[in-house]
């Protein structure tokens, strides 16, 4: 599989760049007790280094805010999933336990502040891009229609399956799964070294929880698709 980014989208965030983990012979499982304690950890430390008047002054935060308003997709409505995830928190509300996957998936997009994609790479046909689709829609993982029109989104030889804040139902991972892609959104603020460290973090991460191993580590620069 090969992953660029398209001119709709490098003409207007020209320093745009993805990372991305394909992780095969995986076994998906519900949340495991060690990562379950983990998560508690973190967002223990989340609630006390930042509260709702702080979180949209980070410059993380702030940095994939810029970039989602430079592609016309307004971050009030569309939250960043990183974003949406701290916020839910802070707001003490329940964060949904999904499986060894997700889990860990959500886990680094809330430590790094950074929008996180996770895919069944099995039910991706042929090459993927990031592109700014076309008018349409698409069911998203909680079974709502979504519009496609100018948003940013990745998407293969059927059609898109995800962006930064929301995925599709077609390429959801669950028990089934055994060969994962995983796509971290960066801002134009993240470097190749940073980013190259949250992708092996990630890497560790996902083959502690659901074994396998990691077949591709990739950054992709927008100047270079």
């Amino acid at each position: 599989m090969k992953l660029t980014i398209h001119e709709s989208i490098s003409h207007v965030v020209p320093n745009c760049h993805l990372g991305y983990l394909i992780i095969n012979d995986v076994i998906v499982r519900g949340t495991p007790p060690a990562l379950n304690q983990e998560f508690d950890k973190l967002q223990i430390e989340v609630a006390k280094a930042y509260d709702m008047d702080i979180l949209p002054k980070l410059p993380r935060i702030l940095s994939v805010r810029n970039m989602y308003k430079k592609l016309n997709f307004d971050p009030a409505r569309y939250r960043p999933a990183s974003e949406a995830l701290v916020r839910r928190v802070l707001q003490k509300k329940y964060l949904y336990y999904v499986n060894s996957a997700v889990d860990v998936n959500n886990y680094c997009s809330i430590k790094f502040l950074l929008p996180f994609g996770l895919y069944d790479l099995g039910k991706i046909v042929g090459d993927v891009a990031y592109v700014r689709a076309t008018e349409g829609y698409y069911t998203n993982i909680a079974g709502k229609e979504v519009s496609t029109d100018n948003k940013p989104f990745l998407a293969d030889n059927i059609g898109v399956f995800g962006n930064p804040t929301a995925d599709s139902r077609r390429t959801a991972v669950n028990l089934a799964t055994r060969n994962l892609l995983a796509v971290i959104y960066a801002d134009e603020s993240v470097g190749a070294a940073e980013l190259n460290e949250v992708l092996d973090f990630a890497a560790a991460m996902f083959v502690c929880y659901n074994g396998g191993y990691v077949s591709e580590k990739h950054i992709v620069n927008a100047k270079e698709s």
